[in-house]
């Protein structure tokens, strides 16, 4: 869902394409298809123009969260470029509410330079003044037959000020959204911040959405769902945040695998052979298994889907398959804690160790999306059980 493809680095940020891009250009050529007349070359090089046009005001706007946010110290990961917008991805959030308001106010500020930078421009033109009447009220009385640089002119007014416009709407996931969250989570706690710039979220993006649908314009319908959407999965994501942060690694732990014959007689070791592991999955449901070293000192997991697709001589020992990457737990941490440091390396799982370094089991991420999985299902039970019906 979210593959993309590096384009390079703009002042060391990687920029990356998603691949919904691949759209754009039949899109254009929609756009510019007239019946009976094929495609109109002209109309093209104007969508193409717009096109880049909108590209570029999009990536200034990214870029200025991207630079803030290496000003006041947090790197940005990358800037994944959309069709219909970006994000500039932040590995960790700012420590501090005011490097949170600069880092995101930096964005529809990068715009509202370009629009101040394309007006004078704008007003330089022939007619500039009348020009700018035109585009501030293109249903009007007034009669202009505008050049190409002149439309673009008027185009990089409008789009940059309405970019910075509506990103500064007060509702998650834009950064006017984002800036009220951190302006509230001081006196109010991140609880309620979230609460309220996602509740708004919710109720802005149905307004653009029905807004959208009653003038027949499919690009705001896109948005207000948009913004709807990802105001939800983001209460989702802080209610499982707080749910995690209040429950022990022993809720999802799993017991070191054993046997009749104890734990050590079905470890396996780097070593081994690929056959051994094998069997081993064989006789669990587990989808990888802890590898040690002939110390009992744990050196990684080994993956059943890798063996299965690649393991196809199974007398190569086992530490070629062994993935070395891996972190580890104490069994008092929570289970946010243990899960945000997994998904930070993006590994399988983690090891839990006592405090003499003893494995006593194994924390993998997809028990605790099992875990916070089970409230939804027990909330269709019930309400399947209160309207007569089985699951």
């Amino acid at each position: 869902m979210f593959r993309s493809y590096r384009i390079g680095r703009i002042f060391g940020v990687p920029v990356d394409l998603h691949w919904t891009f691949l759209v754009v250009p039949g899109l254009i050529i929609y756009l510019a298809y007239r019946p009976g007349y094929g495609i109109q070359w002209a109309s093209v090089s104007w969508w193409v123009s717009i096109a880049v046009l909108l590209f570029l005001f999009v990536l200034i706007h990214e870029l200025g969260h991207a630079l803030a946010a290496r000003n006041r110290g947090v790197v940005a990961e990358k800037i994944i470029l959309f069709p219909l917008g970006g994000g500039a991805y932040l590995p960790e959030s700012p420590s501090r509410a005011i490097d949170e308001v600069l880092i995101y106010a930096a964005g529809p500020l990068a715009n509202i330079a370009l629009a101040g930078i394309a007006l004078p421009l704008l007003l330089s033109r022939p007619e500039g003044s009348l020009l700018l009447k035109y585009y501030l009220n293109p249903f009007g009385n007034l009669v202009l037959v505008p050049s190409r640089v002149d439309q673009l002119l008027g185009l990089s007014v409008a789009v940059n000020l309405v970019l910075a416009a509506g990103n500064l709407l007060p509702a998650y996931p834009l950064d006017g959204g984002r800036i009220l969250r951190a302006l509230l989570r001081n006196p109010l706690g991140d609880r309620p911040a979230t609460v309220i710039v996602t509740g708004l979220g919710v109720v802005i993006g149905i307004v653009l959405l029905l807004a959208g649908i009653s003038i027949n314009d499919f690009l705001l319908a896109a948005g207000g769902g948009f913004i709807v959407v990802l105001s939800i999965m983001e209460y989702r994501r802080g209610w499982q945040r707080r749910r995690l942060a209040k429950l022990g690694i022993g809720r999802v732990l799993r017991p070191e695998p054993a046997d009749k014959e104890g734990v050590l007689a079905t470890r396996l070791y780097a070593s081994d052979r690929v056959s051994k592991a094998k069997a081993q999955f064989a006789r669990t449901e587990w989808p990888v298994l802890p590898v040690f070293d002939n110390w009992n000192v744990q050196v990684g997991f080994v993956e059943r889907r890798l063996l299965e697709e690649e393991a196809h001589d199974d007398r190569v020992p086992l530490r070629a398959f062994t993935e070395a990457e891996f972190v580890t737990a104490k069994p008092e941490e929570d289970l946010l804690t243990i899960t945000e440091r997994i998904v930070a390396s993006n590994v399988y799982g983690a090891s839990v160790h006592t405090t003499n370094e003893r494995v006593i089991g194994y924390v993998f991420t997809e028990d605790v999306i099992g875990l916070l999985n089970t409230w939804p299902r027990r909330v269709r039970r019930r309400f399947l059980e209160l309207i007569g019906r089985e699951d």
